[in-house]
């Protein structure tokens, strides 16, 4: 007789994931550490594992290198879904960033190294847990603990290496790869993040700890909607005021509207910009009141690599009209962008003013131009007909070898159809010694 309560077998341990509905999420690169250290086997055999009952090909030597497995991409959720099977465990995509794939474009930042938490490892260890690594230290634009309000090092305190949290065949969550140190060893040296640091981790946490209780994936259009309605309210609908208030350019907020979706870092913008928190926006929530602006960092805060676009340069318009009017009347002719820079004024700014002054301008330049072509055109015919009647009377054929050696680069640079003056020259001259012939 069977138990009703016996869970059904599986190939590898049921573990149940660590943290599921809170900001301290398990990471599937955890959950897949953790299998492994309790199957006693390393870390690489796990995967060949894997990928032999799945069919897949054998991952490479720098799997953890490449690859994020708490990520929004296909591989996360292949190993999702592959350890989901082989364990019996449903949703452990909740351990990854999939869920919130519709509306947060996967070109977002990646961390470029494996970071964590001294202080959450502490802790585990401390309520007498195993330490496991958090899904919110692989999310590239948090760099703090958003509890603990320390930055996340990447090297271990006692060799210094980076990669030492999961870089290795052999991995077991919360020591050194290299040294066997642990990594839960807190540094009075660590410095404390700044507010608005601590705002972005603490809007991530709230993301992960709500991504158990949704359904289905949040809805595109229905982000999209929200940041409408947004623009509505704080911009009277201009998109390109709203893109000066996040600190985008207004053809990047025009593509999210037609087809893009915004990455992680650009909802970060939107969201302390607009006093909506992130998970609001995301999931398209849409209340009828005006956004809170209050207690929100600024961009530069939040960003320490934004910069505010500069004020437009304001001129006087007179001072630039006569000035206009003294090119006008100069026998020196100069190009509308020449002018532009002159005057310190964009070229276009030339043409709202005065247009028929710039475009004055602007055909005087172009028929001293055309002169200019012409004279050095007729110099360089009168040098290629000496040239060739040199040639000629020294019983050679002319060629454009010949040409050149006997007329200075200055003279023939720039000039176009030399092989139709060349062979001009040598008609010209043939003429004119059969016409002196009796």
């Amino acid at each position: 007789m069977e138990d009703d309560n016996c869970p059904p077998r599986s190939a590898l341990y049921a573990f149940p994931p660590i943290g599921v509905g809170t900001a301290d999420v398990e990471s599937l690169t955890s959950y897949f550490c953790r299998l492994a250290v309790a199957h006693c086997v390393s870390s690489t055999d796990l995967l060949h594992r894997i990928s032999k009952t799945c069919g897949w090909s054998a991952p490479p030597k720098n799997f953890w290198k490449d690859v994020n497995l708490g990520g929004m991409g296909d591989v996360a959720e292949r190993y999702a879904c592959a350890l989901s099977a082989m364990t019996s465990v449903e949703r452990l995509d909740l351990l990854t960033l999939r869920p919130w794939r519709n509306v947060i474009a996967k070109s977002s930042k990646a961390p470029a190294t494996t970071r964590w938490c001294a202080a959450c490892f502490e802790e585990d260890l401390v309520q007498g847990g195993m330490p496991y690594f958090r899904l919110a230290w692989d999310v590239g634009d948090i760099d703090v603990c958003a509890k603990h309000g320390t930055r996340l090092p990447d090297a271990c305190s006692d060799c210094g290496r980076t990669g030492a949290r999961n870089n290795a065949a052999c991995v077991v969550p919360g020591w050194c790869c290299y040294c066997g140190a642990p990594l839960g060893r807190v540094q009075e040296a660590h410095a404390s993040a700044s507010a608005a640091e601590t705002w972005k981790a603490a809007q991530v946490g709230q993301l992960l700890a709500a991504q158990a209780s949704i359904i289905s994936a949040p809805d595109r259009g229905a982000m999209m909607e929200r940041v409408r309605k947004l623009i509505d309210q704080l911009d009277d609908g201009m998109s390109a005021r709203f893109a000066r208030r996040i600190g985008s350019n207004k053809s990047t907020v025009h593509y999210w509207f037609k087809q893009g979706v915004p990455t992680l870092a650009a909802h970060l913008r939107i969201a302390s910009q607009t006093g909506v928190s992130l998970l609001a926006l995301l999931t398209g929530c849409v209340d009828g009141e005006i956004p809170c602006l209050r207690e929100t960092p600024s961009l530069a805060e939040l960003f320490p690599d934004y910069k505010k676009r500069a004020s437009p340069r304001r001129s006087d318009s007179s001072h630039v009209e006569e000035q206009m009017d003294e090119l006008h009347q100069s026998d020196d002719a100069v190009s509308v962008s020449d002018a532009s820079r002159r005057l310190n004024v964009h070229r276009r700014r030339l043409y709202r003013l005065d247009n028929a002054k710039a475009h004055i301008i602007g055909a005087k330049w172009l028929e001293q131009q055309r002169h200019r072509s012409e004279q050095h055109r007729l110099e360089a015919a009168r040098a290629i007909e000496a040239a060739v009647a040199d040639i000629l009377s020294s019983g050679k054929a002319p060629n454009l070898r010949e040409v050149q050696q006997l007329v200075s680069r200055e003279v023939l640079g720039g000039v176009r159809g030399l092989f139709a003056m060349i062979q001009e020259a040598s008609a010209k001259i043939e003429e004119s010694k059969s016409a002196t012939l009796p």
